[in-house]
């Protein structure tokens, strides 16, 4: 386990141990770690990165901080909106994205909140990328900021959510 990421992600105290600017940095890393991986591959495609989101009253400010980070790095950010862990993981893993991010702290108090990543299939994101997120964290590497035509964007893709509930019933 690392200093910011336990064996289920990034955990806390919505607002306290876990805040909108931790939110907007692990954004910010993600978007700028996944355009790399693309840009090494020789592709000019933006990375694609699906959110979804339980109930809580915080995952509001977390998944727009999340975004901000994202596009700010150049990534398209798509939300699947209120919606379960394993959809979000079922669409990354179907629909081609870099990777995917639950907001969730599932069975823990109504005021704590989680940030869950999953990798491109779906499962739970490599160490390695989680090492490097907490170092970025820590301040210990520099990320530009995308401008111009390279900004990310956002879009809504409760399609992919509906096309999840469409797999269940099947």
């Amino acid at each position: 386990m690392g200093k910011y990421f336990g064996t289920d992600g990034f955990r806390g105290e919505a607002g306290v141990s876990l805040t909108a600017d931790h939110a907007f940095k692990i954004g910010r890393f993600l978007g700028w770690y996944y355009n790399e991986l693309r840009r090494r591959a020789g592709e000019t495609a933006a990375a694609r990165i699906v959110i979804g989101k339980d109930t809580r009253r915080s995952s509001y400010m977390f998944e727009y901080s999340l975004v901000g980070g994202l596009v700010a790095s150049g990534a398209d950010a798509y939300l699947l909106h209120v919606t379960t862990t394993p959809s979000v993981a079922y669409v990354a893993r179907t629909d081609g994205f870099d990777c995917g991010i639950m907001i969730s702290a599932s069975h823990n108090p109504y005021y704590d909140n989680g940030i869950k990543l999953l990798n491109s299939a779906g499962e739970k994101m490599e160490q390695s990328v989680i090492d490097e997120i907490e170092n970025y964290l820590d301040g210990n590497l520099e990320i530009p900021f995308a401008t111009g035509a390279n900004i990310g964007r956002t879009q809504d893709y409760s399609a992919g959510r509906n096309r999840y509930i469409g797999y269940l019933i099947s």
